[in-house]
């Protein structure tokens, strides 16, 4: 009877030490996968910050994309603001033009001539002051800033303290003394010598002359000031 009580006792000993090592072994598996999962989170949750930084790189680059925008455009209406009349280009010209005076004596008994030269100054400008944000385009795409421009204005001036005068010629038998013109006269030889000399400029096209050179004055006024702001850009000039 003692000797089966004893083997009951062993047989639910071995019982009970195999039931704990089991649960040691249970745990201890569990302690050793837990660095795995915990390694596999991490690398998730790294895949997740890294999708995220991307997004916020994008968002960035955005906000930098308008704020250069700003820049650029905010750079050259500044200088516009100083600059308004822009004097692109000027050509001086000259006009000889025959005054005559029959006189007051009939069948030109007292007629007389005279020779004279006038100077002029034809100046072609640019109104800056129109340029706003409607007139500048900027471009990512080819790092470009195009500036609209109105085309250049004509203003054609007489000289009249250059006026150069020939001697009086005295064809009349009669005719003696300088030539005299009065106010009104004078007035409208000035008239007839301002229709010839712009009808020379446009006869030799120099209005499109200007207009070439009122694209290049703005370059060379705002190339260097959007370089300034970034170097990438480069300065277009077009007409409205």
């Amino acid at each position: 009877m003692n000797k089966r009580r004893e083997r009951i006792i062993t047989a639910a000993a071995l019982a009970v030490g195999a039931i704990l090592i089991a649960v040691i072994l249970f745990h201890a598996w569990k302690a050793l996968t837990r660095p795995a999962e915990s390694a596999a989170k991490q690398e998730t949750g790294s895949i997740e910050a890294e999708a995220g930084d991307d997004i916020w790189v994008e968002e960035t680059q955005l906000e930098t994309n308008q704020n250069l925008t700003l820049s650029l455009k905010a750079a050259v209406l500044g200088t516009a603001l100083q600059k308004k009349e822009l004097v692109v280009f000027e050509q001086h010209l000259s006009d000889i033009i025959k005054v005559t005076d029959d006189g007051k004596l009939p069948f030109n008994l007292s007629a007389k001539y005279q020779y004279i030269k006038y100077s002029g100054t034809a100046t072609y400008t640019v109104d800056l002051s129109g340029i706003n944000d409607d007139t500048l385009r900027v471009d990512e795409d080819t790092k470009t800033l195009t500036i609209y421009i109105p085309h250049a204005v004509e203003n054609l001036e007489i000289n009249e303290e250059e006026t150069q005068a020939d001697d009086t010629e005295n064809v009349g038998i009669f005719s003696i003394g300088d030539l005299r013109q009065t106010e009104q006269e004078r007035t409208e030889v000035i008239a007839d010598v301002k229709q010839n000399m712009e009808q020379k400029l446009k006869d030799d096209k120099i209005i499109e002359n200007a207009d070439r050179m009122a694209k290049l004055s703005v370059w060379e006024i705002y190339q260097p000031i959007v370089s300034k702001v970034s170097p990438e850009y480069t300065v277009v000039v077009e007409f409205l």
